[in-house]
């Protein structure tokens, strides 16, 4: 009886060490479809010792954008929008809070904002971290080419957050720039913080990529004010045929010179109405407007010129 007992005890010791070490090995060939240079890289970004008199359980784990998927599941569809390049994840300990750091790679200063904005709201509880941070069920911040999310639960979560925000942030560095683009977005009437940056498909149309848009108060209400970015003004001018091309097959486009010499509008039953010209090699596009919008899009054409 003895024997059986010690044999059975042996097998379960045996399944439980090739478990483990299956799991080690299928997290490390998993890390390493990263390459080192960038698994380093994002290493520095946390200091060791960590912050918050933090622990690390384990080692840490990279992902790149195909594998994005085996972390996130369905939400890594929107990171793959914005090149994602990797990801450095890691569990760490603080006293009694659980805390996971989370470092996107996004590659460029102009992805890593646009991913960061395609989740921020005007109205989280914003926070001096990095170019821009909130808080928001965790720390969310976004500087240079990456994004980094933190996530803490316990008592004290906040400070231990704000901590570990402050030190990558120190690591990244002092560029804390914003996508030079945003730029060409009107001050005048713009809601703060409705930046966004898309680099794919505007309105669901390849040939406006990439643009900037943002929310803007009019008399009217409030409209999105977007601009379209090309290589030249042929460029802009191709844009503009395209959409012209798009609404005469599903809807109306007529000439619309209220707005301004070569403006059109452009509507139909499944996309609502715009009005649209070209400007340098930009294309200006105002969404759903209406009464007293014409100077605000005069002026937002002729600020590109």
């Amino acid at each position: 009886m003895k024997l059986k007992t010690l044999l059975t005890l042996s097998i379960l010791a045996s399944c439980v060490h090739v478990a483990y070490t299956q799991e080690q090995y299928g997290e490390e060939t998993q890390s390493a479809v990263v390459p080192l240079e960038v698994r380093e890289r994002l290493s520095r970004l946390v200091p060791d010792p960590p912050p918050a008199r933090a622990t690390a359980e384990g080692q840490p784990a990279f992902y790149d954008s195909p594998t994005l998927y085996q972390y996130m599941d369905g939400a890594a569809d929107v990171f793959q929008i914005y090149d994602v390049q990797a990801l450095f994840h890691q569990d760490f300990k603080a006293g009694p809070l659980d805390l996971t750091v989370d470092i996107f790679d996004m590659g460029s200063l102009e992805n890593a904002f646009g991913m960061y904005a395609a989740e921020r709201s005007p109205k989280y509880d914003f926070v001096g971290v990095g170019a821009q941070g909130y808080r928001n069920e965790g720390l969310l911040v976004f500087q240079d080419r990456y994004y980094v999310k933190l996530a803490a639960f316990g008592e004290g979560a906040n400070a231990a957050l704000q901590e570990f925000g402050a030190a990558i942030s120190k690591r990244i560095g002092d560029d804390k720039r914003f996508p030079i683009q945003l730029s060409k977005l009107p001050k005048a009437h713009r809601i703060p913080r409705t930046e966004k940056y898309l680099p794919k498909d505007p309105l669901g149309h390849p040939f406006l990529g990439p643009a900037y848009q943002a929310a803007y108060r009019l008399e009217s209400g409030e409209r999105i004010l977007m601009i379209s970015v090309g290589a030249s003004a042929a460029d802009a001018a191709s844009r503009i045929k395209a959409l012209e091309d798009h609404f005469r097959r599903t809807g109306e486009w007529n000439l619309a010179p209220e707005f301004g010499s070569g403006a059109a509008r452009g509507s139909n039953s499944f996309e609502g109405s715009l009005v649209a010209t070209a400007s340098g090699r930009y294309v200006v596009l105002l969404l759903n407007p209406s009464g007293n919008s014409e100077p605000f899009f005069q002026d937002a054409a002729a600020g590109l010129r």
